[in-house]
């Protein structure tokens, strides 16, 4: 398969799927997001002719004809976390606002069968209600005739100076597979080294306490809650100890951290723009993780 790849970005935040899968020369022809200030900022950054069709950049996924949805060969989603976090009240399919949001690829994945699809979210997810919502997830995928492998993967493993551990789920469809793609089994990408510090992105030694002795090398992870709780809180995410001195993080180094352009702009507050990126993805894992994909679209599709 020579063809560009087309993928459509459910979820999509501020377009974290969308950097990763257009640095692989694959096309985004659809785009859902249904949080107003994220809608800004992605609009902001991409500039490609469908997000002028509200139909084509829908707001509430729910309204979408799925039928309508232009042929595509990934869907991307990094579904709404909060039901499952450990952070958030863990109330999975029973969250009445974004727990049932699943079931919405489900259905998309039924209608347009594409040829494979990449899921994203807290690595909590595997353990949730005792397992009983991933198991869910793997069934009803599996149901549709796709395979399903999945893999905690952590930013820090490529490439980026913070942890973020994101459970991340990869499946194909098996009928437009090859025979030689045997017992479809999807391998994760290989780790890689780190390439800068959370030293580096702050522009200053970052130490674990004020004593400045021993080094910080990799970042808290990026979320939604809990900032402004002062660096020595457990919830703290979002301030660090630079030169024995607390400093907090800003949204350019935030993108730093999570592997953005430096092109990448905000046009929403400061504190708009860290709620943004601690709603988004990692952009180098999931930049390794479509590489993959595309690659065994390439080699197994008939």
């Amino acid at each position: 398969m020579s063809k560009s790849l087309k993928f459509i970005d459910l979820f999509a935040g501020i377009g974290g799927f969308h950097i990763a899968l257009k640095s692989l020369k694959m096309k985004c022809v659809l785009t859902c997001e249904i949080d107003e200030y994220a809608r800004k900022t992605y609009l902001h950054n991409f500039k490609e002719q469908y997000l002028k069709n509200k139909d084509l950049f829908p707001k509430d996924i729910w309204n979408i004809d799925f039928k309508k949805i232009p042929d595509f060969d990934i869907l991307c989603a990094g579904f709404p976390c909060q039901p499952f976090s450990q952070v958030g009240q863990k109330r999975g399919f029973k969250d009445n606002k974004s727990g049932n949001l699943f079931f919405a690829i489900e259905e998309i994945l039924k209608i347009k069968k594409p040829t494979a699809f990449i899921l994203e979210n807290v690595s909590f997810l595997k353990n949730h209600d005792n397992g009983k919502t991933f198991k869910t997830i793997y069934t009803k995928l599996n149901k549709l005739n796709y395979s399903f492998d999945a893999q905690i993967l952590k930013a820090s493993n490529y490439g980026l100076p913070t942890h973020r551990p994101r459970i991340f789920m990869v499946g194909f469809y098996k009928p437009k597979m090859k025979s030689s793609f045997k017992n479809y089994i999807f391998s994760f990408p290989k780790k890689t080294n780190l390439k800068k510090t959370i030293s580096d992105v702050m522009g200053g030694f970052c130490s674990t306490d004020f004593s400045g002795k021993k080094e910080r090398r990799v970042g808290f992870t990026m979320r939604v809650g809990g900032g402004r709780s002062g660096v020595l809180d457990r919830r703290n995410w979002d301030s660090y100890i630079i030169n024995k001195k607390e400093v907090r993080i800003s949204p350019k180094q935030g993108l730093e951290l999570m592997g953005f352009p430096k092109s990448f702009k905000f046009p929403v507050s400061n504190s708009q723009a860290l709620k943004q990126l601690g709603n988004s993805v990692a952009t180098k894992v999931v930049q390794a993780v479509a590489k993959e994909t595309q690659a065994y679209i390439k080699n197994y599709t008939k």
